[in-house]
């Protein structure tokens, strides 16, 4: 298994776009009724434009995964954000980490997840997520690394509403 991860650049762009609205459709794009709503989302969302803004910011971080040279996953932390359910005034947030679908259960996000873990603990002293609540394969990967549920959330897309858990841990 050649698994290659490092921090995104500008160039990865494209490539991150691409990750962003395949990887949400395939593990969200069931929920959605009106697939039009989707599609919007992931155009406003991962659109090259909006990416090369985010990954300008100082306190964001991005990675690219590479397997066997094809780039099959992304994460983006969001340094020095606190959350109301986490009691740290230096805390950072996982703001996404996706892989697509034939990808998962290869060990990459375990890999993946210590670089952030390590990224973090540089700037902050804890570290939190938020994660659709029927989404248990994800509860389970961040509580086997030591996440436990904060507090919750809804969030909308469109006409959809969904309920999410903040998840934290300490670095």
């Amino acid at each position: 298994m050649s698994v290659h991860i490092r921090i995104a650049t500008i160039e990865d762009i494209p490539d991150i776009s691409y990750l962003g609205k395949t990887t949400f459709d395939q593990s969200f794009g069931y929920l959605f009724k009106d697939k039009q709503d989707l599609s919007d989302y992931l155009d406003r969302t991962f659109s090259e434009e909006k990416l090369r803004s985010s990954i300008a910011k100082p306190n964001n971080v991005f990675w690219i995964v590479f397997y066997e040279q094809k780039a099959v996953g992304y994460a983006k932390i969001q340094l020095n954000t606190p959350s109301e359910f986490v009691k740290s005034d230096n805390a950072c947030k996982l703001q996404k980490l996706y892989l697509l679908q034939d990808y998962l259960s290869k060990g990459i996000g375990g890999q993946l997840q210590q670089l952030i873990l390590e990224k973090a603990k540089e700037s902050g002293d804890a570290i939190w997520l938020s994660v659709l609540k029927e989404n248990t394969k994800a509860v389970a990967f961040y509580q086997r690394d030591g996440y436990k549920i904060a507090g919750e959330h809804p969030f909308s897309i469109g006409k959809e509403d969904f309920q999410f858990w903040v998840m934290s841990r300490e670095l």
